[in-house]
């Protein structure tokens, strides 16, 4: 159940949707049950990232996002090679669109059990196995 916090310039509509369907393809060809992946967008206020003392600017000269900090909830168990092959991934998806933004990216590995989630009455505990979606 990856979780994707993304936090750059405030979005238009499409393109968070562009982005989310880009980072649910990539989630969906490293074998993430995609109907359990989420895609969080939080706009980041101008001025709230400092590097070395001075704020870092959110938007480049053509008004896009200059800068991207995607924090990645993945499952503890995720060995490296999966962190880089999903930060690779996130990595490329925000360049094809974003090209010269600064990215950011930090896994917080969580035990499944630590995860509830629900989507009707019942309260879920992601560490139980929920089985195939259309199954």
């Amino acid at each position: 159940m990856p979780t994707l916090n993304v936090s750059s310039a405030a979005l238009q509509p499409l393109a968070r949707k562009r982005l989310a369907l880009a980072f649910t393809r990539l989630l969906k060809a490293l074998g993430a049950e995609t109907a359990h992946c989420m895609v969080f967008f939080n706009p980041l206020p101008e001025a709230c990232v400092f590097s070395a003392g001075m704020p870092m600017p959110i938007t480049d000269h053509d008004g896009l996002p200059a800068q991207f900090h995607v924090r990645i909830t993945l499952a503890a168990a995720r060995d490296r090679l999966a962190h880089q092959a999903l930060a690779e991934g996130l990595h490329a998806c925000l360049r094809t669109h974003y090209p010269n933004a600064f990215i950011y990216l930090h896994f917080d590995p969580i035990l499944p059990e630590h995860v509830f989630f629900s989507a009707g009455a019942e309260l879920i505990n992601a560490a139980h196995p929920q089985g195939k979606t259309g199954s």
